[in-house]
C-alpha cells in the first residue's frame, strides 16, 4: 500500500512538472511582439501643431514662406502658424485685426521680419 501511494504521488508530481514545463515551453516559444511606438505608427498625427511645421529661412521670399507655413492650405495664417518665427510680430502684421494673416498682410510683415524689400 505504501508503495502504491508513493508511486501515485511520484506519478502526480512528474505529471505536474511535465504540465508546467509544457505550459512554460508554450509561453517562451510565443513570438515576441512589442507595441509600436507613436513615432513608428503610420499616419501619426500630421497636423501643423505637431511640431512638423517647416520653418522658412529668412532668406526665402514672402510667398515661399507663406506656402511653407500654411500647412493646412487655408489661404491664411494664424498666430499659431507663425509661432515658430521668433521675433515675428503677428499683432502688427494683422492689419484688419481678424486674427488671420492673408498673403498680402503676411508678405508685408515678412519683408520687415526678413529685412528684405517687399517683392
Amino acid at each position: 500500500m505504501k508503495r502504491t501511494l508513493l508511486s501515485t504521488s511520484l506519478a502526480l508530481a512528474v505529471a505536474g512538472f511535465l504540465g508546467t514545463g509544457a505550459a512554460l515551453a508554450q509561453q517562451y516559444n510565443a513570438p515576441v511582439t512589442t507595441p509600436p511606438t507613436p513615432a513608428a505608427t503610420p499616419n501619426a498625427s500630421k497636423s501643423a501643431t505637431a511640431n512638423q511645421v517647416a520653418v522658412p529661412s529668412r532668406t526665402e521670399s514672402g510667398p515661399s514662406a507663406f506656402a511653407k507655413l500654411d500647412m493646412k492650405h487655408q489661404g491664411y495664417l494664424t498666430s499659431e502658424d507663425v509661432s515658430q518665427l521668433q521675433g515675428f510680430n503677428f499683432k502688427n502684421a494683422d492689419k484688419n485685426n481678424d486674427g488671420k494673416l492673408d498673403a498680402t498682410e503676411f508678405n508685408a510683415a515678412w519683408a520687415i521680419y526678413s529685412g528684405t524689400p517687399k517683392s
